[in-house]
């Protein structure tokens, strides 16, 4: 079985990590990076051998990409010099891994999604073997100071606006809070604020709908079958 791929292109391998339609999220299965396939929608997709669209991708499947392997420089990364994505094995999800999450939201400007991944979390999983592993992050959405950390995402929106939370594993409950921000050149809290609940709704479907407003960090605590994993965005206007 030599390679198809012709020169120059390089092949990985990666974990579909959110699929709603045309928003895709990878992950790469080396480095554990999450990236967007951004021009998915031109590539060859192949799923149980049967060429399809990006429609067909289901989260937590592993996926071979082909491409010409340059990275776009922003977080996540987005990679959209993609050929081919060919759904080789039929996996069950990686029990192991922390489900990452979306957060899209729509505005008079466009249609915009953003990725959710977790700073904090606490999990366990049965390996092969039956034996079950644990593993813990602490983190910090915002330290006392009130900077966020750099994993909390923006979400930049003008006004309040509905906006629905996804996971890759849905979950069996969620809590969210927000703190105000400081206005100023950076995105702070304000850590003398208290942290107030915010409604929402979680579906049957495992998607959370709430409304967000400008100029918060929202905190959500997602509960799973495996443990509870906290994401976080601030929301700038």
């Amino acid at each position: 079985g030599a390679s198809e791929a012709t020169q120059g292109d390089i092949v990985s391998t990666a974990m579909v990590a959110y699929a709603n339609g045309d928003q895709v999220l990878f992950v790469d299965q080396e480095t554990q990076t999450p990236y967007i396939p951004t021009e998915i929608d031109d590539a060859t997709i192949i799923v149980d051998g049967q060429q399809t669209d990006e429609e067909a991708l289901v989260a937590g499947n592993i996926v071979q990409v082909t491409g010409n392997g340059i990275m776009l420089e922003s977080y996540p990364g987005q990679y959209p010099g993609i050929t081919k994505v060919e759904d080789t094995v039929f996996a069950a999800p990686d029990q192991s891994q922390v489900p990452v999450g979306s957060l899209s939201y729509k505005t008079d400007q466009a249609d915009t999604s953003v990725v959710l991944n977790p700073y904090e979390f606490d999990w366990q999983w049965q390996t092969e073997d039956g034996q079950t592993s644990t593993s813990q992050v602490d983190g910090f959405a915002a330290d006392g100071s009130g900077a966020l950390n750099e994993t909390v995402i923006d979400a930049r929106i003008p006004s309040g606006v509905d906006a629905f939370a996804a996971f890759s594993v849905n979950p069996t409950s969620v809590e969210i809070e927000r703190q105000p921000l400081v206005k100023g050149d950076t995105a702070k809290v304000d850590p003398q604020a208290d942290g107030e609940d915010v409604p929402y709704t979680l579906g049957d479907d495992g998607t959370t709908a709430l409304r967000i407003e400008p100029n918060y960090l929202y905190e959500i605590k997602a509960t799973f079958p495996q443990g509870e994993a906290e994401y976080a965005f601030y929301t700038v206007s």
